[in-house]
């Protein structure tokens, strides 16, 4: 049986994520929230349920009128699709999901979907719990780059997987005098100047830039999530936001001062955190990938764990094969040189 749960229904919501042993915060109904503030659509949690067999995930519902690529050729609440929230998700569940199951879902929800015109979904599924392999008679997958983690199951193991140049990283930060602090979510006003100059200087799309409405929403996760910052001579030069429960943490937002970087604060500070990790029990701190395969950001994030590559996949379903080649041909007639061949999933989006 298939329920759609909207943020209209936290409790039950939050209920049916945390009935799963393998639950994370990208699937909490409070993470949800930050990004329906920061304009990314409305949430939805879909739960199905068949026998034994049962899995939920949580997307995002947006107007693809509202994509600036289509130049006001579409008229609102004529077409939607999804997508899974910014970081990883995809299907959560207990054990493998039967084929029957994923027929009785995908003829249940293809359904659901074209009666409130939604052409298409687009999954980023979660590297920690390899659940591209969940589904696949349901959705289309596709291998994207690898991403990092960080093995926390001792201190001594942190330091022993981290490369040559990363302790010694580590090791100048301290003669520095750098150290970390760890912070409450709502303990955000010093991290917004240090992110947002990080983002200018690596000129970031206006959509990596987050205004102070998502930041006070973060207080709905305030048992999830917290800040580091790394300090010196009584000042903050760097910081991380930090989402974690009992099994994993995640580096979400970063940010260090231009002047700063020589003290290296960004190394110690992820090591320390991923000592706090350790000493409260979580097994994994997974720091994501880089923009694109193997740039700058991964090769920041790999000195942490010489042995820690995840692949991460992205996925696709087309409820609507119809609508969605007549949104590709719509992009072409707007734009002469749009490829309606291209490579993205959600190829009208590209």
């Amino acid at each position: 049986m298939l329920n759609v749960f909207s943020l209209n229904d936290k409790d039950i919501w939050d209920r049916v994520v945390k009935s799963y042993a393998n639950w994370d915060i990208y699937y909490l109904s409070g993470y949800a929230e930050t990004f329906r503030i920061h304009g990314d659509g409305e949430p939805s949690l879909i739960s199905f349920e068949d026998g034994d067999d049962r899995f939920c995930y949580v997307v995002m519902q947006r107007d693809i009128s509202e994509d600036p690529k289509f130049e006001s050729h579409l008229e609102p609440g004529r077409y939607y699709d999804l997508e899974t929230p910014y970081g990883y998700g995809g299907p959560l569940c207990d054990h493998p999901v039967s084929g029957q199951a994923q027929k009785k879902f995908i003829t249940e929800f293809t359904e659901f979907a074209k009666n409130r015109r939604i052409v298409s979904q687009f999954i980023r599924f979660h590297p920690l719990l390899y659940n591209h392999e969940v589904l696949p008679a349901v959705i289309e997958t596709r291998y994207l780059h690898q991403t990092v983690f960080i093995d926390t199951s001792s201190p001594e193991l942190i330091m022993a997987n981290m490369d040559s140049k990363n302790r010694n990283m580590v090791r100048k930060a301290q003669k520095n005098g750098v150290t970390i602090l760890r912070r409450p979510i709502d303990d955000y006003h010093d991290f917004l100047p240090i992110y947002e100059e990080t983002m200018r200087k690596d000129d970031a799309d206006d959509y990596y830039f987050f205004d102070g409405k998502y930041f006070e929403q973060q207080i709905n996760l305030k048992d999830n999530a917290c800040i580091f910052y790394a300090m010196r001579e009584g000042c903050p030069i760097a910081a991380a936001m930090m989402y974690y429960n009992d099994r994993y943490m995640h580096y979400h937002l970063a940010g260090t001062r231009t002047d700063s970087r020589k003290y290296s604060p960004g190394n110690l500070l992820l090591y320390e955190a991923a000592c706090w990790a350790s000493s409260r029990g979580i097994r994994q701190f997974h720091l994501g990938g880089g923009m694109e395969e193997d740039d700058n950001l991964f090769g920041f994030k790999k000195q942490f764990n010489k042995n820690g590559r995840l692949p991460f996949y992205i996925g696709r379903t087309i409820f609507d094969k119809c609508s969605f080649d007549l949104l590709k041909d719509l992009r072409k007639q707007i734009n002469e040189n749009f490829d309606t061949d291209n490579s993205r999933m959600i190829q009208y989006r590209a």
